[in-house]
């Protein structure tokens, strides 16, 4: 029977760009804390973890820009064989190699087993390679869960890892006991609202991440939250807060993030009360809070705003999309009459563009630069800062599968064709040059309002 110990591991990200907006593995956290529910000793290891000690003691470390974000050190590796046509090159963020290697090899017949996670599909390379010296330095079986591989199952089985495609924690036990030979018993804790993300585990963070929701009602065609959970949960409002003030104290930080994909469905009963909560305990007076996730402008209203600028939230990202007939068709979740409503809602409260900002997408399927360029200006219109993110499309999404019956994509794509900044040199939509363009446009659009 191997150790009762385990070893989390959050892997490589391996691509042409990645910033640390504020990346933290949550779903990770919670399997450390329902494996220690059970009884198993974890240890993590996270190579994107820009304030490990460690890390910082070995490399040079980019200094942060805002709030705990920035940049990850980085290393320069072969772009693979697939991607050999992009004029970009391909680099490794997070942990050195060897870095990593030296820490494995101290815990060689320590730990039992390993488990890695994963987000995005199109890192996936990163994760194999972290699998891999893994396996290298300490042969013991690795376990491999997270989005990829639950989105990319027939990808993620080449890993040569025991794959763990589940939402629900509580198949754990089964998968362990038949691969590790031990004899855990099966529980019914429910691992989101009974458990925390273990944040013990660490050393030193620069910020927390949170989740006090998963799940969304939304259908939009471009997302895969709805599919992703059978239904929506909601944390206690009191569990959110002890969360807050505990994890805030361990590690002595001052920015939390909540990361949830729909915080303000039912708010009277549930985000409010958390807004309420920080205020009462007075949190608001030593930390600093953000919603970068894209909240719902329609769902906005005065009294929500109000108590977001008495709690000190610095970042508040609003979901726009696009404009254009694309807002309907894509699922109607936001028009241009609910951002500028937004807007005003927030301004009314004190917030200005140093705060609020809203996702514009571009390179959507029939959309046109204009559609983007027009989204741009509404936003400039009325004081709201914007970022121009480049689609990607993610599969088992409604636009993939309309993609894929229209003969647009054939559904085979490695994932690593449908990263949102190897798409425009191959795929038939907008071009690389038209999205220069309108990206030079929404900078120029920046420059003439003064912001940085």
């Amino acid at each position: 029977m191997r150790k009762r110990k385990i070893l989390l591991v959050n892997p490589w990200i391996e691509d042409f760009a990645a910033y640390d907006f504020w990346l933290k593995p949550v779903g990770l956290l919670y399997v450390g804390s329902f494996l220690k529910r059970l009884g198993i000793e974890v240890e993590l290891i996270d190579l994107m973890n820009r304030y490990d000690p460690l890390l910082q003691s070995e490399v040079t470390v980019p200094r942060d820009k805002f709030y705990g974000t920035g940049k990850f050190p980085h290393t320069v590796i072969p772009k693979p064989k697939i991607l050999s046509f992009m004029p970009r090159k391909y680099k490794r963020y997070g942990m050195p190699e060897e870095l990593f290697r030296k820490i494995l090899r101290e815990h060689r017949g320590e730990v039992g087993a390993a488990f890695v996670t994963s987000t995005l599909t199109y890192w996936y390379p990163g994760y194999f390679d972290t699998i891999r010296i893994i396996k290298e330095e300490l042969d013991i079986p690795v376990f491999f869960g997270g989005f990829f591989v639950r989105n990319q199952p027939h990808v993620a089985k080449h890993s040569g890892a025991y794959t763990f495609s589940k939402t629900d924690l509580r198949f754990l036990p089964r998968l362990l006991n038949d691969v590790l030979d031990w004899s855990i018993p099966e529980t019914e804790i429910d691992w989101f609202t009974e458990l925390s993300p273990a944040y013990d585990l660490y050393k030193r963070v620069g910020y927390i991440v949170l989740l006090t929701t998963i799940g969304c009602p939304y259908k939009c065609t471009y997302c895969i939250a709805h599919r992703n959970w059978e239904k929506m949960k909601f944390k206690s409002p009191e569990k959110v807060i002890e969360e807050i003030e505990t994890f805030s104290q361990i590690h002595n930080v001052k920015d939390i993030v909540f990361f949830d994909d729909a915080i303000l469905i039912n708010k009277e009963r549930h985000f409010k009360p958390i807004l309420r909560l920080i205020l009462e305990k007075r949190l608001n007076k030593r930390l600093r809070f953000h919603l970068p996730n894209g909240i719902h402008a329609r769902l906005l209203d005065e009294e929500t705003a109000n108590l977001l600028y008495e709690a000190n939230f610095k970042t508040i990202k609003l979901g726009y999309e696009t404009s254009g007939k694309l807002q309907i068709t894509t699922g109607g979740k936001v028009r241009d009459e609910d951002l500028v409503r937004a807007s005003e809602i927030l301004h009314k409260a004190g917030f200005t563009h140093n705060e609020v900002s809203a996702y514009i997408m571009i390179n959507l399927p029939e959309q046109s630069p204009e559609d983007v360029i027009n989204a741009i200006d509404v936003c400039a219109s009325v004081d709201v800062d914007f970022s121009v993110n480049e689609f990607t499309p993610i599969v088992g999404t409604d636009i993939w599968l309309d993609l894929v019956n229209s003969g647009k994509l054939t559904g085979l794509e490695d994932p690593l064709l449908l990263n949102n900044t190897v798409l425009p040199y191959w795929w038939n939509n907008m071009t690389y040059e038209q999205i220069h363009e309108v990206k030079e446009y929404a900078k120029n659009k920046k420059q003439e309002l003064g912001w940085k």
